[in-house]
């Protein structure tokens, strides 16, 4: 399936995958869990919508944000050499670009 088109579980499950991180389906059925430490309880993975988990990664892969408001109103996330992406939020936006660039724009 085509990035751009995952909704945010799956966005986040394609994180993970990028990322080598384990994960656990949330027994609400919404949704996944990971352990962030052996001695540590699992917690909701989410990083197309929580800062504490996709911010760490904006950081290391050095994804830029823009707000494209001339054109789409939307975020725009671009990564070197020449991934770009859009999303409604400035992580939604990261994330795809972040999954393009480990795992091609195609998944699954």
């Amino acid at each position: 399936m085509n990035v751009n088109k995952l909704n945010h579980e799956q966005l986040d499950y394609w994180v993970a995958k990028a990322k080598n991180i384990a994960l656990i389906p949330h027994p609400g059925g919404n949704g996944y869990l990971y352990s962030p430490h052996p001695d540590m309880a699992a917690r909701r993975w989410a990083p197309s919508r929580y800062w504490s988990q996709g911010g760490p990664i904006i950081e290391e892969t050095h994804i830029d944000l823009i707000w494209d408001w001339e054109t789409a109103s939307e975020w725009s996330a671009s990564i070197d050499p020449d991934i770009n992406t859009h999303g409604k939020t400035a992580l939604e936006a990261a994330m795809k670009a972040f999954v393009i660039s480990h795992l091609g724009e195609d998944v699954g």
